[in-house]
């Protein structure tokens, strides 16, 4: 990624400003006052002796906590940002996040898993699934938590996985994926797109997140062709970079089409950079991603033309595993799985239309402005630091994410 990244600065400098055209549970363990820090500060290191134990450098909890985390692509952006988020956060709270290299079959998904429980881990986060609900029968049978997966019906729509004791349920964005494959459209038709290739990621594979993304972007272009606008999907590249040489096939085939003005893709498409300047494309084609992260990739080619559209996933939303997952470690599990049952965290998302928006959430990505949500957010949602907290708090601070609700939130 690092090389986009060079490779976009030049390409901003040569193009400007171009506008948009044509084990077992843990037992439960005492709840003690809350912390006496301000809100709006980031918490201090040094709790005192009021708080819960701490670790011999004053993070939270005393002993690591330590998260397994199924990935599937280690070099996408939006697993660097998190990544980076995750760094933060270990500030403050002690955890140790040990990530998968590229997984896409559920074999090795759920090696992956086993690899967890003899490392020692806590919990899994299922940021990527394959095996539906078999990763969380695996960890269950491991004694580990697993989070995530709230769009997958396998899991999410299955009264006795949600009961499973071992599930923690995940963040939830409603029927977002499949919005932001329609908004996607929206945004290529208003740039005047007609000839459109579809990135279909992980759909042939069964992963739900991209079904949804895809059959919104479907249905946008069967809903503009019964009004009467000239569109059409000629080109479907499927997968992910860097696997078996397929996806880069697919890019050389869908950019040596006559007539091709739009890219729609269900991932980050930044990917695309280098292969559309070999091709003498950039600038000619759009492109409008679903589930692409704020970065400074991304503000460069809202800025070069490239990009006129992105359905833009919050980081912090995925990082709301961390305080679910503490508090089910630290024997508050009821929090998060109020009546017996896992629960889902309600969360917001952001539609990124020109380069004076991307820079502004980009700020509070990391940027100059910290997090949207940050580890004194996250402390609020603690048992050990707000005994009073409940499920529904969760969702209430993370669908919180307008930009003046955390500029409220801050300031």
């Amino acid at each position: 990624m690092k090389k986009f990244i060079a490779l976009l600065l030049a390409l901003v400098m040569a193009f400007g400003l171009v506008a948009c055209g044509g084990g077992s549970t843990p037992a439960p363990s005492n709840s003690p006052a809350p912390s006496s820090s301000q809100p709006g500060t980031e918490p201090s290191t040094q709790l005192g002796t009021d708080g819960p134990a701490l670790s011999a450098d004053g993070r939270y909890p005393a002993e690591t906590v330590k998260i397994g985390f199924v990935n599937y692509d280690p070099t996408a952006e939006q697993w660097l940002k998190l990544e980076e988020y995750f760094d933060y956060l270990s500030k403050y709270y002690n955890i140790e996040i040990m990530a998968s290299e590229a997984l896409n079959t559920a074999e090795g998904e759920l090696d992956f898993i086993d690899a967890c429980a003899a490392a020692g881990c806590d919990a899994v986060y299922g940021y990527y699934n394959v095996s539906n609900e078999q990763a969380l029968l695996k960890c269950a049978e491991k004694g580990m938590y697993y989070f995530g997966q709230g769009a997958n019906p396998a899991i999410s729509g299955n009264d006795e996985m949600m009961s499973n004791p071992y599930y923690l349920g995940s963040f939830y964005v409603g029927n977002a994926d499949y919005q932001y494959g329609y908004g996607c459209i929206e945004m290529l038709v208003e740039a005047g797109c007609h000839k459109i290739v579809g990135v279909s990621g992980g759909k042939n594979f069964g992963v739900q997140l991209f079904i949804d993304r895809w059959e919104g972007a479907m249905k946008a272009i069967d809903d503009y062709k019964a009004k009467g606008y000239d569109i059409e999907l000629v080109y479907e590249v499927p997968g992910f970079p860097g696997t078996d040489g397929s996806f880069e096939s697919g890019q050389t085939t869908a950019l040596s089409m006559e007539g091709v003005d739009g890219i729609f893709s269900t991932l980050t498409a930044l990917m695309w950079i280098q292969p559309m300047q070999e091709a003498g494309k950039f600038g000619q084609i759009k492109v409008a991603a679903a589930g692409e992260t704020m970065s400074d990739a991304a503000i460069g080619m809202f800025g070069a033309g490239f990009y006129v559209g992105t359905a833009t996933e919050i980081i912090d939303c995925f990082g709301s595993a961390i305080p679910v997952i503490l508090n089910a470690v630290t024997g508050h599990a009821d929090v998060v799985r109020p009546n017996g049952k896992a629960a889902m965290v309600n969360c917001g998302w952001w539609k990124v239309t020109n380069v004076e928006q991307a820079g502004f959430y980009s700020s509070i990505q990391g940027g100059d402005n910290g997090w949207a949500i940050t580890a004194e957010d996250i402390r609020s949602l603690l048992a050990d630091f707000n005994p009073d907290v409940t499920q529904e708090d969760f969702s209430a601070l993370y669908s919180a994410t307008t930009m003046d609700e955390i500029l409220a939130r801050h300031h």
